[in-house]
């Protein structure tokens, strides 16, 4: 007679082992792969400025020493999700430039100080470069809902709802030295119903605990684009910032739009 042998399946503490292996190999391949694709952007972001600051120079040479009044003049334009930013000016000794080239939050920078390119941006440059054209773009503030229908300038704006208050920039917090300047500056149009107040619709500053430094409201109903600015000047015992923007009314839509952070030298 043929012996029985009974059939044993995984045990409920074994099916929970090989779930738990699976999920850290999968966390292990996302994390490998989002480096590889962060490494790759970065690769291409450090190719564009040199190309852009290498246009720029070879531009001056043919233009008695005269840098571009834009990069397009030049022959750069925005392509392949990279937007570059671009001052000049020739009326020092020497005559000076700078090239910010920025895929989603990766930047990095080329002047006239000596061509050397740097990661980060150059001073005055926007922070929060939002390339609208690039499907997917995260929008600068965490919480906004991009609006293709309502905008200032194409293709979209940031569309804040009734409630929606302390939205953080995206990069928060905010790090420099003491005697530099963050500057916030943004477009904003809002519903003819909305009752936003003065309470929580505005840019704030706070430390790195979160506690209140400075404040700039904009409450009131905008029934056409209107410029707002806010600055904080980093002091010796303050060089962190956390900045948030919101509606605390409780009826109608705001509009946010050409977006801007800049740290002075």
């Amino acid at each position: 007679m043929w012996a029985k042998h009974k059939k044993h399946g995984f045990t409920i503490v074994e099916l929970l082992i090989v779930i738990v292996v699976i999920g850290i190999l999968a966390a292990i391949t996302i994390v490998a792969y989002n480096g590889i694709q962060n490494r790759a952007k970065a690769s291409s972001v450090q190719a564009a400025a040199v190309q852009a600051g290498n246009k720029v120079m070879i531009y001056a040479v043919q233009n008695s020493d005269q840098y571009p009044t834009a990069l397009v003049d030049a022959g750069v334009n925005d392509s392949n999700n990279i937007s570059y930013q671009y001052t000049r000016d020739n009326s020092t000794s020497p005559r000076i430039f700078c090239v910010t080239a920025t895929i989603e939050t990766i930047s990095y920078y080329i002047s006239s100080a000596g061509g050397v390119m740097k990661q980060g941006i150059c001073p005055g440059h926007n922070l929060l470069v939002w390339n609208k054209t690039q499907v997917g773009a995260a929008a600068p503030v965490t919480g906004a809902t991009i609006d293709a229908l309502v905008y200032r300038t194409s293709t979209a704006s940031m569309r804040f709802g009734p409630g929606l208050v302390g939205a953080p920039l995206l990069g928060n917090p905010y790090s420099g030295i003491a005697g530099q300047v963050y500057t916030v500056n943004l477009w904003i149009q809002t519903d003819s119903t909305w009752n936003g107040t003065g309470g929580n619709s505005k840019i704030r500053f706070g430390d790195i605990n979160g506690a209140l430094l400075s404040v700039c409201g904009y409450n009131g109903v905008k029934l056409s684009w209107t410029f707002i600015t806010c600055s904080y000047t980093l002091t010796p015992s303050v060089t962190q910032v956390r900045i948030t923007v919101g509606n605390d009314g409780t009826v109608g839509n705001i509009w946010i739009d050409d977006f801007s952070l800049t740290l002075s030298e």
